[in-house]
């Protein structure tokens, strides 16, 4: 009866006379295009692919070839499992491309798991806009799950070898394939891959090896820290399963609004309210800073929106040495509330006074504070 499956030459792209190297390095290339978890949604992937490994597995083994090259695909099944493991060197081949877990599960192993690595912990801490200039420590409550110090993370204070994989964690699956038995390893579903059963149950931990505890963790916040930043304090997170490694805590830091200056990037802001009198005549005033206060020099004639910096008194570069600066932005007063002598007294002022008294010069209000900002 003639076979309606295609050539395994024409499957692997090859002539009848490729070498070994050759159909290996086919089967490698295609094996990679058509597999299944590469071809998501592709419901013909999987015959694709089973159709390679068979043209592979029978192509590969030398005795397998000869009887193919000799009947086709009328070679009685005792040819092709003659050879022992049917897929010879093709597991190892697979293994090396996908990994073992790939093949497993596309052969119906579950394949052996790894511990797995424990969560990671986020947690907030509120500082001041001077503790992110300068730095600080601050102390914070973290709740984490961490290996039981009783029975040392194995659930039970008393364990014996498992009996059904004899300690090793995994267990050998044998099923029976298109091309003869197919081997592959999966976690043992006895001990979950500890090797170990459970004679007496840990009390403290009852059984899971892990138990919940609050402790308080040393923070330190570097100088020039920004809103939102993230601090990471590695090994600091949940515990892990028996083997694995544990999370990581990831502080969040808050940097609060400070009441007089402004933060905007390296620079800080501060709006500085003088009277209109003040700002005509010229006067000195006093500005907060981050370490305490200093002293400015107003000029006669200082217009509304006119920025004044103060080199070096902003944040501190977190990536890099020095500081910002300290932008003074001039915000002129108008009196809304006049006697009638105050009154009087500004008529006589603007009666006084012509264009030369303004000097209109220079920059508007809105060009000057927009450039304090970057």
């Amino acid at each position: 009866m003639a076979s309606n499956k295609r050539d395994y030459y024409e499957v692997l792209g090859l002539s009848h006379g490729a070498s070994e190297t050759e159909i290996k390095k086919a089967y490698r290339q295609l094996a990679r295009e058509h597999h299944p978890d590469a071809n998501p949604g592709d419901s013909g992937a999987e015959d694709r692919f089973k159709e390679l490994t068979e043209a592979y597995e029978i192509l590969s083994n030398p005795e397998s070839r000869r009887a193919y090259d000799t009947y086709g695909h009328q070679v009685p099944r005792a040819g092709a499992a003659s050879g022992g493991d049917p897929f010879g060197g093709f597991q190892d081949i697979f293994e090396a491309f996908f990994g073992d877990r790939s093949f497993g599960s596309f052969f119906g192993g579950a394949g052996t798991r790894a511990p797995s690595r424990g969560s990671d912990i986020e947690v907030e801490v509120l500082v001041s806009l001077r503790q992110a200039a300068f730095g600080t420590e601050r102390e914070v409550k973290v709740q984490t799950i961490s290996q039981c110090s009783v029975c040392d993370g194995a659930g039970g204070t008393e364990t014996r070898a498992c009996s059904t994989c004899g300690g090793v964690g995994a267990v050998r699956m044998v099923r029976e394939g298109l091309f003869g038995q197919m081997v592959s390893t999966q976690t043992c579903q006895a001990c979950s891959g500890s090797g170990r059963t459970i004679v007496v149950e840990c009390q403290n931990c009852r059984g899971s090896g892990r138990v919940s505890n609050t402790v308080m963790r040393e923070i330190q916040v570097p100088p020039g820290i920004e809103d939102g930043m993230r601090l990471r304090l590695p090994g600091a997170g949940h515990a892990g399963e028996k083997g694995a490694s544990p999370g990581d805590l990831y502080v969040r830091v808050k940097v609060e609004e400070d009441p007089g200056l402004m933060r905007d990037g390296e620079d800080l802001i501060y709006r500085m309210r003088i009277n209109f009198v003040e700002a005509a005549l010229g006067s000195e005033a006093e500005v907060p800073t981050l370490e305490g206060t200093a002293d400015i020099q107003i000029e006669p004639g200082t217009q509304p929106g006119k920025t004044l910096t103060l080199r070096g008194e902003g944040m501190p570069r977190l990536r890099g040495r020095g500081r910002g600066d300290l932008k003074v932005v001039v915000d002129v007063m108008v009196p809304t509330r006049l006697t009638g002598e105050q009154r009087e007294l500004l008529r006589r002022f603007e009666a006084a006074s012509g264009e030369e008294t303004y000097n209109h010069g220079g920059a508007s209000f809105f060009d000057r504070l927009r450039g304090v900002f970057r």
